[in-house]
């Protein structure tokens, strides 16, 4: 009895307490022998009594110190942690408990239990531990592959069965390397589940046919038929097949719609194989015979299914249902005789093959496919949301905006859910005019059917790709009146609506800041590029402040859409100081960043600055790439560097990259402006031999050179190459002549006293060219020198019905003719020619004539 105070006292009392009442006890009889004798018996009946209350008061302080029971459960609570702790620890962990030796030898069933939990981090770590205290074995190895599987990590479960093998510690079982290519077989790695398959007879091992089948089912899923067919003969070679085997193959056949090899195999595992074909077999052979079209064929096989006593099942008519419903305007029809004959067989059909029949009648005719429904409803069928978008598909083929409506209100009753494939169709079922969808909102929220934010998202997005505005703004009040709360979707919609918007389309940015709402990087950089064509750097700068001030992270094309906006300015300093700042924040630069910062050059005729922006652009691992090589031939035409520009060209070639049209263009105009147009012209052949023909913009560079070498013989004869050669590849070029090269040449041949071939060309100019931008003025000036007022008077009688610009004032202009004729006495055409001129600028073609943009600057 002692000993079990002893023992219990941990539970209620220290040892401390005990000892000290015991010493009490000794005392206080000792005293009491010693004044008033006590007999033996009484002093072992006091004792007991002692210890009787003892037992007592621990039971009491157990039940009145509830605290000192938690903390004691928390101390066990803690000791059970360490031990847990020590189950899946890994090497240095395990250092950190040496109270526990005796559970180093029970590590393979807890690792076992990892691996059928799929818990890989466990498994590894108890793998490590097994390791140090020298325990591997080929079954703990394949309880980490199995891990590893479970999990569907093929490379995992690999990598682990590579380290059994080099373990040397006994070869792998055949279920580990099964583990790894079926894992690798699911995942449609044929390659590597061949590759296991092929080492198993290296490792010792014979595969069996569930190996084989894994292999075989991976290539039937990846429609290799061949493959497929050549692991068969490879089974038929060991193990033997099964009817998983002919199955694979047979499944791999029907997706290929090869019917003839599908017929053939079924009939060999019968033959050759002595296997008879289940269900799955005679299915894939209607499939395979669906797929080609061959409807007659597969009803055969569906009778012979039935006369061999094999029960069909839903699947072997879906297959000839389908096939029928979209084989033309009977089609409907006769699926829906192909569901009776399934029922009358007592194969109760299933919502997808109803679904099947109703897609055909949408495709033909919605009453058809109304009456339909109405069938699947007496039926009592249950409906899907399949069900639902096939309707609402038909009723956006013919624009029924009403049947769209009403049909999502059926289903809704009918707690069909809607997904988002729903709400585009709705969409889809207005018109393309962005009052169409209007109405459609307007409609739904009249009618009490309150439509969903994905609704009213699809119905921006709509509104966004057409970059309309106003009615974006409007579909946004609709859902906000609707009680609807728009989301991050609904503000990024509106932002790419506002792509040139800058005013409006920062107040959606600023709304989407104000609610929290994560912003799409890719969406706003839209809206940033949009602002940089607009060339309003102000706003783009304070835009790009306030989105990483708000916490945002911007992103390289951000900084980009700033960086161009500078160099489309000839900006330099600014669009370095940018790129210099999105460094800083950790964005790396990229091609369009130094293609940008190039062009900046460029625009500023700063040729050295630019090649430093390639060196280093270079030196940071981004290649350059043809826009950059444009940029920098652009630079060297700019500052007339011919020879500078032929380098980058044979650079630009070095690395890989093709020129292009407007590579040879700025070359061209590099040779120009130079003043090396004769080397400037054998550019053309060399592009025309490449493939590139060359386009307005090359041949007006031509012209605009030789006329201003007062070459009019030379220039016209590029002229009439352009003439030739545009119109034939209209499709190829950028732009059809221009008025531009019509007046250099015809200025070019008045100013050599040439007035009847400048006059030649002012009338022969064909009609693609705007000839209200054909300035007369040249020709009227020629002839009025030549002392031919009464061709002048003429030709000037002419501007109205042509449109011909012709100057108010100068040696070319309706005045001088007039003046001319006053000399020469003619009073009345004089009269009639100042009246002429006093006519409105628009009759007279008094524009601008587009002067030297056709050419490159």
């Amino acid at each position: 009895m002692v000993q079990r105070v002893l023992s219990d006292s941990d539970d209620g009392f220290s040892m401390m307490q005990v000892m000290s009442i015991a010493v009490l006890a000794a005392l206080a009889f000792a005293l009491c022998d010693r004044w008033l004798p006590i007999s033996a018996a009484s002093e072992e009946l006091v004792i007991v009594a002692l210890l009787c209350a003892l037992e007592f008061g621990r039971r009491c302080y157990q039940k009145v110190s509830p605290s000192v029971t938690h903390h004691e459960s928390k101390n066990a609570s803690k000791a059970l942690d360490v031990k847990s702790q020590l189950e899946h620890c890994d090497d240095s962990d395990a250092e950190m408990y040496p109270e526990y030796p005796e559970m180093e030898a029970n590590i393979l069933p807890r690792l076992q239990a990892a691996a059928r939990a799929g818990d890989t981090c466990t498994a590894e770590a108890l793998l490590a531990k097994m390791r140090k205290t020298k325990q591997l074995s080929a079954m703990s190895f394949g309880a980490v592959i199995s891990a590893f599987a479970r999990n569907r990590n093929a490379h995992g479960a690999e990598r682990w069965l590579k380290a059994l093998i080099a373990e040397g510690i006994g070869k792998p079982n055949v279920i580990s390397v099964n583990m790894v290519i079926s894992t690798f077989a699911k995942q449609g790695n044929v390659a590597k589940a061949e590759y296991w398959l092929m080492e198993m007879p290296r490792l010792g091992l014979e595969a069996e046919i569930m190996t084989y089948n894994a292999v075989i089912d991976a290539c039937a899923q990846a429609g290799d038929i061949d493959r497929a067919e050549h692991w068969l003969q490879k089974v038929r070679q060991g193990p033997g097949p099964n009817i998983v085997s002919f199955s694979s193959v047979l499944h791999a056949c029907a997706k290929a719609g090869d019917a003839d090899r599908a017929e053939q195999w079924l009939e060999r595992m019968q033959a050759e194989d002595g296997l008879t074909p289940n269900v799955i077999c005679y299915n894939s052979v209607i499939h395979a015979c669906c797929r080609r079209g061959e409807l007659r064929r597969a009803e055969d096989w569906l009778a012979r299914l039935q006369e061999s006593g094999v029960q069909p099942t839903v699947t072997s008519y879906g297959a000839i249902i389908d096939c029928t419903a979209k084989s033309g305007k009977a089609g409907a029809a006769e699926a829906e005789a192909w569901i009776r004959r399934m029922e009358a067989a007592g194969i109760k059909a299933d919502v997808a093959s109803y679904n099947m029949v109703l897609s055909a009648h949408c495709k033909s005719s919605m009453r058809c496919a109304e009456r339909f429904l109405q069938t699947l409803y007496s039926k009592k069928v249950p409906v899907n949301t399949s069900t639902l978008n096939l309707l609402l598909g038909g009723y956006a083929r013919l624009g029924d905006t009403r049947g769209a409506i009403d049909c999502l209100r059926s289903f809704k009753e009918r707690a069909v859910r809607a997904d988002g494939m729903t709400w585009k169709l709705l969409v889809k079922a207005v018109t393309d005019a962005s009052s169409g969808a209007l109405q459609l909102l307007e409609t739904m929220i009249s009618e009490g059917f309150t439509p969903e934010l994905a609704c009213f998202n699809a119905i921006l997005a709509h509104f966004a790709s057409k970059k309309d505005v106003p009615s974006a703004e409007r579909c946004m009040k609709c859902l906000i009146h609707a009680g609807l709360e728009p989301d991050a979707a609904s503000h990024l919609a509106m932002l790419q609506a506002c792509a040139g918007d800058a005013i409006r389309g920062e107040y959606w940015l600023s709304s989407m800041a104000s609610k929290g709402l994560e912003a799409n990087a890719s969406v706003i950089t839209q809206f940033f590029h949009g602002i940089a064509k607009l060339g309003d750097v102000q706003r783009l700068e304070r835009l790009l402040r306030k989105y990483r001030d708000a916490g945002g992270e911007p992103v390289s094309g951000m900084y980009n859409a700033l960086i161009s906006a500078h160099a489309q300015r000839g900006d330099v300093e600014q669009a370095q100081k940018w790129f210099e700042e999105m460094v800083d924040v950790g964005c790396q630069g990229d091609v369009a960043s130094f293609s940008a910062l190039v062009h900046a050059c460029a625009k500023s005729n700063q040729l050295e600055r630019a090649e430093t922006w390639i060196e280093k652009m270079e030196a940071s691992g981004v290649p350059a790439n043809v826009v950059t090589y444009n940029s920098m031939i652009n630079a060297c035409a700019r500052c007339a560097n011919a020879d500078r520009a032929e380098v980058w060209l044979r650079r630009m070639e070095q690395n890989g990259l093709h020129p292009v049209l407007v590579t040879y263009n700025s070359l061209v105009n590099a040779f120009v402006k130079a003043g090396r147009r004769a080397e400037a012209e054998e550019y053309l052949p060399v592009m025309c031999n490449r493939g590139i023909q060359p386009d307005a913009v090359t041949y007006s560079t031509l012209i605009h050179a030789w006329v201003s070498a007062r070459d009019p013989a030379r220039a016209e004869m590029w002229l009439k190459q352009m003439l030739a050669n545009c119109p034939k590849q209209a499709k190829h070029v950028a732009g059809q002549p221009s008025a531009f090269c019509f007046n250099s040449v015809i200025e070019a041949w008045a100013d050599e006293g040439q007035v009847d071939r400048a006059m030649q060309w002012l009338k022969e100019a064909p009609k693609s060219v705007d000839k209200q931008s054909l300035s007369i003025g040249p020709v009227l000036a020629g002839l009025l020198k030549a002392s031919r007022v009464q061709e002048a008077a003429l030709l000037a009688l002419q501007v109205p019905s042509n449109g011909w610009q012709a100057p108010r004032y100068g040696p070319g202009s309706l005045a001088a003719v007039a003046a001319a004729l006053d000399s020469m006495g003619a009073q009345n055409q004089a009269d009639s020619i100042r009246a002429l001129a006093k006519q409105s600028p628009a009759r007279c073609g008094q524009r601008r004539a587009s002067g030297a943009s056709s050419t490159l600057e």
